[in-house]
């Protein structure tokens, strides 16, 4: 059995999702704002990917791109913060269960999740989870995903005064770069077929773990073998 788990939440499509007309309206405003034309992006899949990387991508080789970065990450930012509300969620079955459950077992839960911080803050507060989440990785620390659990680890030592083992660590998402990060990191993986990937697309990359929901957190931590 190993020692107690420190959890790591990832959020679009494992807790929940924003509605894609929604999202994709807050991009297309700040793109036509700084007139920077991607009409594709309303097809494109955001999915495992960090906020710093899609803008990236989107602005591209775009004159004084780097400053552009900055102030188009700012105004999203600001606009996500400023028009998300309740009604552009919807929360996936267990999700919140699954925190709360973890958090009555007085376990650490963090975040690691493609969103900037205050996003990532809005979204989960949002869908009724205000308070439970002070530690995690985010989107604005790089484009790679596989830096983000390194990110969180930093943030969980500087708040705790403790330095886990890298295995301690539980990263649970829905996509394969999730696991991918997951496993760069040496931490555990649980994968959830909540968002956009079939338990067999998932299987192919060998999460510790796969689960159909989140409910029930302390059933599939004893899966994992860990002391709870």
């Amino acid at each position: 059995m190993q020692e107690s788990p420190i959890l790591l939440y990832d959020i679009d499509g494992t807790l929940l999702n924003v509605h894609s007309e929604f999202i994709h309206s807050i991009i297309e405003e700040q793109l036509t704002l700084f007139d920077i034309s991607k009409p594709e992006a309303n097809n494109r899949s955001f999915a495992g990917r960090t906020d710093l990387g899609i803008f990236m991508e989107l602005i591209g080789d775009t004159p004084n791109a780097e400053s552009l970065l900055q102030t188009l990450m700012t105004n999203y930012e600001e606009a996500m913060l400023q028009n998300l509300s309740a009604d552009h969620l919807t929360v996936h079955n267990g999700a919140l269960e699954s925190v709360r459950e973890a958090v009555a077992m007085q376990l650490p839960v963090g975040l690691c999740t493609g969103n900037v911080r205050n996003v990532a803050m809005k979204k989960v507060q949002t869908a009724g989870l205000h308070g439970f989440f002070t530690f995690g990785g985010f989107g604005e620390v790089s484009e790679d995903r596989n830096d983000l659990p390194g990110e969180a680890h930093r943030d969980y030592k500087a708040q705790f005064n403790e330095q886990p083992a890298p295995d301690r660590y539980v990263i649970i998402g829905d996509t394969p770069n999730d696991i991918r990060c997951a496993k760069y990191f040496g931490a555990r993986s649980v994968a959830v077929t909540t968002g956009g990937f079939t338990k067999k697309e998932l299987a192919e990359h060998e999460p510790d773990l796969i689960v159909d929901s989140l409910h029930d957190t302390g059933s599939w931590l004893s899966e994992l073998k860990f002391i709870l």
